[in-house]
Order: structure tokens, then C-alpha cells, then sequence
């Protein structure tokens, strides 16, 4: 996938353009998409992505999830 599609993908889950992704905000974007998010799901995506544990998954995790 190029870059950019990573970026504008991130930037759509980004709800408030922080350069952070927050769950609600991942829950938001997939809601948008018209696909369900579980609770767990959530926690284990943002288990398996956040990896310096802040809470919020930024670009560079993002892309690393992306291309894994």
C-alpha cells in the first residue's frame, strides 16, 4: 500500500486531527465504515498497536500495523 494511502487512512480514524488515533475515535471511523467494533477487539488492536502503551496509536504505529 503507498504511503499516502496509510496517511489519508489515518487522518479518517483521526476524528480531531490531534495526530492521535483514541479507541472512540478507531470506533467512530469503523462505525463510518459500516463495520462493527467489539470491546475486545478494540483492546486487542490496540494491544497488538500501541506500542509505546500511551493510550492512542499514532502514525507511525499505524503504518507499522498497516504493512504488518
Amino acid at each position: 500500500m503507498a504511503d499516502d494511502e496509510i496517511t489519508r487512512t489515518f487522518a479518517e480514524f483521526d476524528g480531531d486531527n490531534d495526530g492521535y488515533i483514541t479507541a472512540a475515535e478507531f470506533k467512530l471511523a469503523m462505525n463510518a465504515r459500516r463495520e462493527e467494533v467489539s470491546a475486545d477487539d478494540l483492546d486487542s488492536i490496540f494491544e497488538h498497536t500501541d506500542d509505546d502503551e500511551d493510550g492512542r496509536i499514532n502514525l507511525a504505529e499505524f503504518a507499522e500495523a498497516w504493512n504488518a
